[in-house]
């Protein structure tokens, strides 16, 4: 089993696992902020929302508890109907992987919490259908981990694209910052 250093390390196998070429159906990564242009698949993104932990003893460690959403954009269906008759299975198949799975990572499984519906009439102009699926699962922290979330943070990266449709790259940058021990030079 793998070490979760962080949440992203969970988003990063559940989408992994949904969007990789390997997948028997196959969704199509997407950035929700972005805007969605065409689908010829349906849509998927995966987000740690929100967290809590408790301690587990006196050594330092933390059960972190997470809240996982998934989020499927449907498009380019001739009507709600149609856009339904994909949603309901597109849901089941995307619980039904989920569900019980712990990904191969040193977590509890992920349960299901619930799904709703999220679709704006904005959406609904563009004949786009968005479904949230809730999860759930925890991991232990442990104090080593927060080293690595440390050299994680000293190397941001940062992508600025283009607000037309076709997202154009327009710059990318790195800022990798010096690890800093706080020990007095001699």
């Amino acid at each position: 089993m793998s070490a979760v250093a962080s949440c992203y390390t969970i988003e990063k196998a559940i989408k992994d696992l949904f969007c990789s070429e390997n997948s028997p159906m196959q969704f199509k990564a997407i950035d929700v902020q972005s805007g969605i242009a065409a689908l010829s698949r349906p849509g998927f993104t995966v987000a740690a929302t929100s967290g809590n932990w408790t301690a587990a003893d006196n050594s330092g460690k933390l059960e972190e508890e997470v809240s996982i959403v998934v989020t499927l954009v449907l498009k380019n269906v001739a009507n709600e109907e149609e856009r339904r008759k994909l949603a309901h299975p597109a849901v089941k198949y995307v619980v039904q992987k989920l569900h019980k799975n712990d990904l191969g990572l040193d977590m509890e499984p992920l349960t299901a919490q619930d799904w709703k519906e999220v679709t704006t009439a904005e959406h609904l102009a563009v004949n786009i259908m968005v479904v949230e699926l809730n999860f759930k699962t925890q991991f232990t922290v442990t104090p080593d981990s927060a080293v690595e979330t440390l050299r994680d943070l000293l190397s941001i990266s940062s992508t600025f694209k283009s607000p037309t449709p076709d997202y154009e790259t327009l710059s990318e940058a790195t800022v990798i910052t010096k690890e800093v021990n706080n020990v007095p030079d001699t």
